[in-house]
């Protein structure tokens, strides 16, 4: 039994010679609603994406805020420990500080402990200008507690 080849099917469809089966046209391209699908995942995620990046820029922004106030206020305490001409008293000072192109309030508090010679130092510092994101009304960017002695 020999298998014989219609030649019509290969004239009248030539898709089928190839090997391909179209139901209808041949597709071209993308259809519209698969565009706009597209378009609508594509556009999520880079509303996504833009937000998280200016979430991280406040952080980034808070981080350099904290860090340079930490330093201001090791600083202020590092300089009491080596200051030994002053004498330690109970009280408060203020200082404006200009670093990091920006103006800084560095609030010193002194109290005395149930130890003699030894001194509990507070240190609140706060943005210098009041237009600041962290403004006096939110409290002072860092505290920082320490203990100096007199000797």
């Amino acid at each position: 039994m020999s298998t014989q080849r219609t030649p019509w099917r290969s004239s009248v469809f030539p898709s089928l010679r190839a090997g391909k089966r179209f139901h209808g046209h041949a597709k071209r391209g993308f259809s519209l609603v698969e565009l706009l699908v597209a378009l609508t995942v594509l556009a999520v995620v880079s509303v996504t994406v833009f937000a998280r990046g200016g979430d991280t820029l406040a952080q980034l922004h808070g981080l350099e805020q904290r860090t340079m106030a930490r330093w201001l206020a090791e600083n202020e305490v590092a300089r009491m420990r080596l200051d030994r001409e002053t004498t330690l008293r109970a009280g408060s000072r203020s200082v404006r500080v200009d670093v990091g192109a920006r103006s800084w309030r560095v609030e010193t508090t002194l109290s005395a402990t149930d130890h003699a010679g030894l001194w509990q130092v507070t240190v609140d510092v706060r943005p210098g200008d009041v237009t600041s994101s962290f403004g006096a009304a939110n409290g002072p960017v860092d505290t920082l507690v320490a203990f100096v002695g007199e000797h």
